[in-house]
C-alpha cells in the first residue's frame, strides 16, 4: 500500500513519505534457541545476539567492531544452519520476548559486520530488507519511534512474559522516506548516538579516577598540603566515638498535622522525601526530627552504605529509630570527609564489621560496635581539603549525568516528531 505521510520534521529533501507493511519491506528468517550456556566470551568462530543484550547494552546500530558479542562454544553444531540464516549487513535482530513493554520488539540493525559471522539467537526474530531498498540505519532508530513502538505494544501477547510473532509484526504500519533522507536521518541520529556514547564513556573514566583517587586519599598515599606548602600533621587513630556524637532525640506529634518524611538512598545517593503522613499514621513509631548538618544512617542497610548528611536547611522527621545521626565532636571530624570515607572500599569494610550477624539484607549496623570502630583521621583542615576536592569530582560527574540525561531527551524530541 502507498499513503502519503508529512513528518513534522523533514530535512533537506520534501519528497512525501509513504506507509508500507512490514512484511512489504522484510522477510523473516530462521534464528537459533542456543542458551547463555551455550555461549561464552574466549574463543569461537561464530559470534551469537542473545534477546537479553538487545535488551541491555547493544547500540541501536550495531557495529561488531564496538560490541562485546559472546561466541557459540566451538562444541556446539552449526553444520544445518543455512548460509542465508547468518545476520547480513542491513539487516534487523529484534527480540521477541520481554517481561515488559519497554523492551519488547526491541530492535538493532546490523551496520557493520567487517567478515564476522554471526547468528540470531534466542528469543529474536531475524528481519532481512530485501523487499524494497533501505538506507543502513534508519529503521534501527525508526523501531525506536512512538510509532512503531505503540504498534508493537498493541500486537504483543502474554501474561508473564510478552511475545510477537513475524506475523503479528508483519502487518504493522512503517513511515519511510525516500531513502536519500533515510540516509540523512540515520547519519544525523547516529552523530547523537555517538555524543551519548563519548559522554558514557566521560561519565565513566571520572568515576574511576575518582574510585582511584578516594583509594590514594584513604590510604594516605596522596596527601594534600596546607596553604603555606607545609605537610599536614599526621593523622591520628582513635575509636568513632571520639570524633562524632549521636544527637537523636525522639519528638512528640501532633495527631492531625501532616509531617514530610525521609529516607536514605543507598551507595552515598543522599536523603529522599516520602509522601506526607499525619501523626496518627505514624501511629505509635519513635519519631525524630532531622538534625541539620548531621551524618544519617540506615542501619538496617549501612553495609549497602546507605549514607548520607543532612542540608542546613533540612525540615523534616525521620519515623524510626533505625536511621542514627551524628554530629562532629569538638570540631575534631568534617561530615563531608566521613561521608566519603564511608563510601570508600575500606569504610565500607568497617561498616561491614559494625554490622555482626546475619546474611545478606538481614544484616543491621550494632550501634554500640559502629561507636567502637577504630578509624584513621587526618586533622580537620585535611579533612575538609580532601571533602572539597571530591565534591569537585562529583560535581563534573552530576554535570556529564546532566548532559547525557539532556541529549537522550533531545534524540527522544526527534524521534517524536519525525515519526508522527
Amino acid at each position: 500500500m502507498s499513503q502519503v505521510l508529512t513528518p513534522s520534521l523533514v530535512f533537506s529533501i520534501s519528497k512525501p513519505w509513504t506507509i508500507k507493511k512490514y512484511n512489504e519491506i522484510y522477510s523473516f528468517y530462521p534464528t537459533n534457541s542456543f542458551s547463555r550456556e551455550k555461549l561464552n566470551y574466549e574463543n569461537g568462530t561464530v559470534k551469537n545476539i542473545h534477546y537479553g543484550d538487545i535488551h541491555t547494552k547493544f547500540s541501536t546500530v550495531f557495529c561488531i567492531e564496538d560490541e562485546v558479542v559472546p561466541f557459540i562454544n566451538i562444541d556446539v553444531d552449526l553444520s544445518k544452519i543455512k548460509i542465508e540464516n547468518y545476520c547480513q549487513e542491513g539487516d534487523l535482530v529484534i527480540a521477541d520476548a520481554s517481561e515488559n513493554y519497554d523492551d519488547i520488539g526491541k530492535a538493532i540493525e546490523i551496520k557493520k559486520l567487517n567478515g564476522k559471522k554471526v547468528i540470531a539467537g534466542l528469543h529474536t526474530l531475524l528481519a532481512r530488507p530485501n523487499k524494497f531498498a533501505m538506507a543502513n540505519g534508519f529503521v534501527g532508530y525508526l523501531m525506536q519511534s512512538w510509532f512503531v513502538r505503540k504498534q508493537i505494544m498493541v500486537i504483543a501477547q502474554g501474561a508473564k512474559v510478552l511475545g510477537i510473532s513475524t506475523g503479528r509484526l508483519g502487518n504493522i504500519n512503517l513511515p519511510i522516506p525516500s531513502k536519500e533522507e533515510q540516509q540523512q536521518i540515520a547519519s544525523f541520529l547516529t552523530s547523537v548516538d555517538s555524543k551519548i556514547s563519548q559522554l558514557t564513556e566521560k561519565h565513566r573514566l571520572l568515576n574511576e579516577y575518582k574510585k582511584g583517587v578516594m583509594q590514594q586519599l584513604f590510604s594516605q598515599q596522596l596527601r594534600f598540603k596546607d596553604k603555606d606548602g607545609k605537610s599536614f600533621p599526621e593523622w591520628k587513630q582513635d575509636r568513632l566515638d571520639a570524633f562524632i556524637e549521636r544527637v537523636n532525640s525522639p519528638v512528640d506529634v501532633d495527631q492531625t498535622e501532616k509531617y514530610r518524611e525521609i529516607g536514605i538512598r543507598c551507595h552515598g545517593k543522599g536523603i529522599f522525601h516520602k509522601n506526607k503522613k499525619s501523626g496518627s499514621e505514624l501511629g505509635n513509631k519513635r519519631v525524630f526530627w532531622i538534625h541539620p548538618n548531621a551524618l544519617i544512617i540506615n542501619i538496617v542497610f549501612a553495609w549497602e552504605r546507605a549514607i548520607a548528611v543532612t542540608s542546613d536547611n533540612e525540615n523534616g522527621l525521620i519515623a524510626s529509630h533505625r536511621f542514627p545521626m551524628f554530629i562532629p565532636k569538638k570540631r575534631k571530624s568534617d561530615l563531608d570527609y566521613l561521608l566519603y570515607f564511608f563510601l570508600s572500599p575500606k569504610g565500607e569494610y568497617l561498616l561491614n564489621l559494625a554490622s555482626p550477624g546475619g546474611a545478606g539484607r538481614n544484616k543491621t549496623l550494632g550501634q554500640a560496635e559502629f561507636a567502637r570502630l577504630k578509624v584513621t583521621l587526618p586533622s580537620l583542615k585535611e579533612q575538609q581539603k580532601i571533602a572539597h576536592f571530591l565534591q569537585i569530582i562529583d560535581k563534573k560527574i552530576a554535570a556529564v549525568v546532566q548532559q547525557i540525561e539532556q541529549t537522550k531527551r533531545f534524540k527522544k524530541g526527534l524521534l517524536q516528531q519525525m515519526f508522527v
